[in-house]
């Protein structure tokens, strides 16, 4: 069965039996200009986070190495992050609304599987290194405070770290989610109901 329809042939017959192609190009339209707004502010964030901790690594006496490696493994961090978020937006941008149905359709979930990766492998490695930098980052400055200071500056860190990893990360995923699925839950309900 053909199944490469275009939107714009389809709307233009007027079918009354089909759902509204335009709102459910309205939606995505929508989705896609909301969310590449969202990644490139994103990126500005992460860049201005960058400017500041070189900033600090070029100005701030640093004497040990594990300082310097552990700003090394934030940046690494972000950088990847920042790398992972453009993908995305070039992924976003190339989808095209006045393709055909199936087409449009496969450039929506590859867009959902970059967004899974990123939220899935992406988001961990960025963790781990943005941790293991924490780490090594307090440890000069932790050798000069009192085991209060040290006990605080390393358990603030930690609880952050869960309080993101296991509060705030799954609220941002299960709200990307919704609305992504919620955009190919209308396409395929189309596809579907052209099929019929």
């Amino acid at each position: 069965m053909e199944t490469n329809y275009n939107f714009q042939e389809i709307w233009n017959k007027k079918n009354t039996d089909i759902p509204d192609i335009q709102e459910i190009k309205t939606t995505a339209e929508k989705y896609r200009k909301k969310q590449i707004l969202k990644d490139i502010g994103l990126i500005s964030l992460l860049l201005s986070t960058v400017a500041v901790i070189i900033a600090i690594w070029v100005f701030i006496k640093i004497s040990f190495f594990t300082t310097q490696l552990g700003i090394m493994l934030v940046l690494t961090g972000i950088v990847m992050y920042i790398f992972l978020v453009y993908q995305n937006i070039n992924i976003l941008k190339k989808i095209n609304t006045s393709t055909n149905n199936l087409e449009y359709l496969i450039a929506i979930r590859k867009a959902e599987q970059q967004q899974i990766y990123m939220q899935t492998k992406g988001l961990s490695i960025y963790y781990v290194l943005l941790s293991f930098g924490f780490f090594f980052y307090f440890y000069e400055f932790a050798l000069k405070m009192s085991w209060l200071g040290c006990i605080l500056t390393y358990g603030l860190t930690f609880l952050w770290g869960l309080v993101t990893w296991f509060i705030i990360r799954p609220k941002q995923i299960r709200k990307q989610k919704e609305k992504i699925s919620s955009v190919i839950s209308s396409l395929e309900n189309l596809e579907k109901s052209l099929e019929d």
